[in-house]
């Protein structure tokens, strides 16, 4: 934990070539360019899920590239199906306007120590709106440098035509009770004939917007009338977890909840946060968290996105040993969800602990810590934060449609809900 330092043009994100995408990878969330922070894609729910007709702006894309030189920035629109698959529909089918066009709302930072150039992307717009509800990836594309890919985002256009209820009940497993969601559910497809619902209907259902913890595609136990059931016996669970960890650093003025140390750098600042201990044999503790999402703010200024300074923060988590078969990660929305190398804690023997350095815009971060078992190959459910039934998180049940003979999967409805208010 010596020499502490930061490079902003080396620091690791998940694909160091980004000239080369894999095809896996262009369909998920992903940043390829090394010089991008920051992305945000939100809609007034801060899940990327938006009405078939919302008006134009109901989503927005946000980023930073850092650094004085402007990009010139494209970006496209692929519709996928359930699976987050490409569709078979042509771009005119889904489409109404350009298939590609330029981000023109451009401006660059200032009364930073770190300079860049903020970008900013409203959908639809009126050169670019969608014709058909589904999943869509928004393609973010370098027009400078060949058209590669820089950014991926995920999001669903709903029709909101199918009504769904939900409850949260006991788990059947009683190893679970104590500590996992349990949700059962129907769906009301109105005023429409649904045939064959065990081959036209795949529902999907996330916690706190993720997709990589998602639950699907499910199929419907039976139907009762017009309503299809979805009362599963230990399927639809998921490990609760705690309320997130945080940290503010809205200001480097004072110490905000959570930090330790704030020292001023030529180009940035080093954030130390406190160091964490494992929570995972704790008993449950409210606190009022943002379901392990962000946001970019600045209490000193108005112009938040332009005035806010870039951080090294240093996450540190105490462990008297390393761990034997398993990786340690910080993890949450700042993570995309994703087990990134720059997120990876190294062991510290001299100070009994794990640590790690990623460099982030000021805001209010919620955050955990993960377990990646190797011999798994999965998220260990306990971990250092544990699982209590009474944590609050949101839960998304999603609703797909493809009759006999269709070449796209319709999201039919939407509803999320949260296991502390129901």
């Amino acid at each position: 934990m010596k020499n502490r330092s930061i490079s902003i043009l080396t620091t690791c994100l998940v694909v160091t070539l980004f000239s080369r995408v894999p095809i896996a990878a262009q369909t998920y969330n992903y940043v390829f360019d090394l010089d991008i922070y920051a992305v945000q894609l939100r809609s007034a729910s801060s899940l990327p899920l938006v009405d078939l007709r919302a008006s134009g702006g109901a989503l927005l894309l946000e980023f930073d590239h850092l650094g004085d030189d402007m990009r010139d920035y494209g970006y496209s629109l692929v519709h996928c199906n359930s699976d987050w698959e490409p569709s078979e529909l042509d771009n005119n089918e889904y489409i109404d306007g350009f298939t590609e066009d330029r981000i023109t709302d451009i401006t660059n930072s200032f009364n930073t120590l770190m300079p860049y150039t903020h970008y900013k992307l409203g959908l639809p717009n009126r050169n670019m709106r969608w014709l058909v509800s589904g999943n869509y990836v928004l393609r973010v594309f370098d027009k400078d440098d060949d058209d590669k890919l820089v950014i991926t985002r995920r999001f669903m256009v709903v029709e909101r035509q199918w009504g769904i209820t939900a409850d949260f009940v006991p788990t059947t497993k009683v190893e679970k009770r104590n500590g996992w969601h349990e949700i059962d559910f129907s769906v009301i497809p109105k005023n429409m004939r649904i045939s064959n619902p065990q081959n036209d209907v795949n529902v999907f259902v996330l916690q706190n917007g993720r997709w990589d913890n998602a639950i699907g595609p499910l199929k419907p136990v039976f139907t009762r009338g017009e309503s299809l059931s979805f009362d599963f016996q230990d399927v639809v669970t998921f490990p609760a977890g705690k309320e997130y960890r945080y940290f503010d650093m809205r200001t480097f003025d004072y110490r905000g909840e959570g930090i330790k140390i704030i020292t001023e750098k030529p180009t940035y600042y080093e954030v130390t946060l406190g160091t964490d201990e494992s929570r995972a044999d704790k008993t449950y503790t409210y606190l009022a968290d943002l379901d392990g999402g962000f946001f970019i703010g600045n209490q000193n200024y108005n112009q938040t996105m332009l005035q806010c300074d870039y951080a090294s923060v240093l996450f540190s988590l105490k462990q008297n040993l390393p761990l034997e078969d398993a990786d340690v990660y910080v993890f949450g929305e700042l993570t995309d969800w994703q087990l990134k190398p720059e997120f990876l804690m190294k062991y510290s023997h001299e100070a009994s602990m794990y640590y790690c350095e990623a460099f982030l815009k000021q805001g209010y971060y919620n955050y955990a810590y993960v377990m990646y078992d190797h011999q798994t190959s999965q998220l260990d459910p306990e971990g250092f934060e544990g699982n209590w039934y009474e944590t609050g998180n949101n839960y998304t049940i999603l609703t797909y449609f493809r009759p006999f003979g269709a070449r796209y999967d319709r999201l039919m409805g939407g509803l999320t809900l949260n296991s502390s208010r129901n």
